[in-house]
């Protein structure tokens, strides 16, 4: 494991699991259980998804294929360690699943994970959390663990493809426990899915996505898979993003939305967090604030921030999202792009243009976001988490300023 000043020399790198994608992809579930000998199913689905019918399409293809199953929809926003443990594990127990269907965003597949994960261990996912920190993510665990497929109904975290899962405690403290041991065997990335999602999930989701892959691309842990993975996901996502969350309806911005989410997830998989998911979780837990919004708000700031040390990269990033404004690099203007960036923030009203201070005073949240908020969220995450990965050294102090900075507006685009 890599310490804080020096990366890991010789890192694996690769793709464990199947990804199957395209519009009607969901029917090669039965496939895929048969080939398994799978006959019994969990079906972990996010409580908003089914009641809206979002999963009936899902749940018909497994009835189709003569597979039993039951639902497991006790799941919250950040999903609780305690509902996984006293409704979800035993369900699965006692229905003598053989595999777990997760169908929703990533607190359906977290969830999912959670269970997974125990499997035969006989301990808590806090206990588990710890365990798996200390062991070599790659190594087989000592207890058996469930099977996974994922079926992601929304855009964001790559969870389908991905080896963390964000879990709270008691106290709300959220562990993030990482293993292959929760990697999905496979994911189904189908467009269809994600038609009826509404603007400001769809806007704060892809781009959640987005800025995985550009925190993954300019990492400094990246590996050559991980850059191909990362700046593919730029290609997809930048183009299409504002086209699809105006209309989610429309097949091709949604598979290319859809596929770009996977292949960040891919990437974030292969390389790791830079300073805005470094500081971003206290965002959500204190304010409220969605977790792709909290992604959103900081991009800006983390291109301009680490520009000196990665221009040439950025550079590439500039010519991926904006495919017909290409530039040489011996043009590229680094301000361009953050005010590009500030301008795709703006076109897809998130926090509808708020700052942080005044979306939380929005949202009911006494006292709003003063600065010393803003310290204490740095303290709650950051604090001494220079990590070696981050393109750019940063203090406790310059990710602070960075979050004051942000919450006064500074990266807010203002029309002319």
């Amino acid at each position: 494991m890599a310490t804080k000043r020096q990366l890991e020399k010789y890192r694996p790198f690769g793709v464990k699991g199947y990804v199957y994608s395209g519009s009607g992809s969901i029917s090669v579930i039965g496939k895929i259980c048969n080939s398994e000998g799978w006959k019994k199913l969990l079906l972990v689905i996010d409580p908003g998804v089914l009641a809206a019918g979002g999963a009936d399409s899902i749940i018909k293809t497994v009835e189709a294929a003569g597979l039993e199953y039951k639902i497991f929809s006790e799941i919250k926003p950040n999903p609780l360690q305690v509902d996984i443990e006293t409704i979800g594990f035993p369900m699965y127990q006692e229905f003598g699943a053989d595999a777990i269907i997760a169908v929703g965003g990533g607190s359906a597949m977290d969830s999912a994970k959670g269970i997974a994960m125990m499997g035969d261990s006989g301990k808590t996912i806090d206990e588990l959390e710890k365990i798996l920190f200390a062991l070599d993510p790659h190594v087989a665990t000592p207890w058996h663990t469930f099977p996974m497929i994922c079926i992601p109904t929304t855009f964001g975290t790559g969870s389908e493809v991905i080896r963390n899962a964000v879990i709270s405690d008691v106290t709300g403290h959220k562990l993030v426990p990482m293993h292959d041991c929760i990697l999905p065997a496979y994911a189904i990335e189908d467009p269809d899915l994600m038609a009826t999602l509404p603007a400001h999930v769809a806007a704060a989701t892809a781009m959640d996505a987005l800025v995985q892959a550009i925190e993954s691309y300019v990492s400094r842990a990246a590996t050559e898979f991980s850059e191909l993975c990362a700046l593919h996901a730029i290609e997809l996502i930048g183009p299409n993003i504002v086209r699809y969350v105006r209309n989610p309806a429309e097949e091709g911005p949604a598979d290319a939305i859809c596929r770009g989410a996977m292949f960040a997830g891919v990437s974030w998989n292969c390389s790791s967090i830079a300073q805005i998911h470094a500081c971003n979780h206290p965002i959500t837990e204190v304010l409220h604030i969605a977790h792709g919004d909290a992604c959103a708000i900081l991009l800006p700031w983390f291109v301009e921030w680490n520009g000196e040390n990665k221009r040439e990269k950025f550079w590439k990033v500039y010519n991926a999202m904006y495919p017909l404004e290409t530039v040489a690099y011996k043009d590229f203007d680094l301000n361009v792009l953050v005010k590009k960036l500030m301008k795709l923030n703006y076109d897809l009203n998130i926090l509808n243009n708020m700052t942080m201070d005044e979306y939380a005073k929005s949202r009911g949240i006494e006292g709003g976001c003063p600065d010393e908020l803003c310290d204490q969220i740095i303290d709650m995450q950051f604090a001494g988490r220079d990590l070696p990965q981050y393109p750019r050294k940063t203090s406790d102090a310059e990710m602070k300023k960075a979050l004051r900075d942000v919450n006064h507006g500074k990266y807010i685009y203002q029309p002319e």
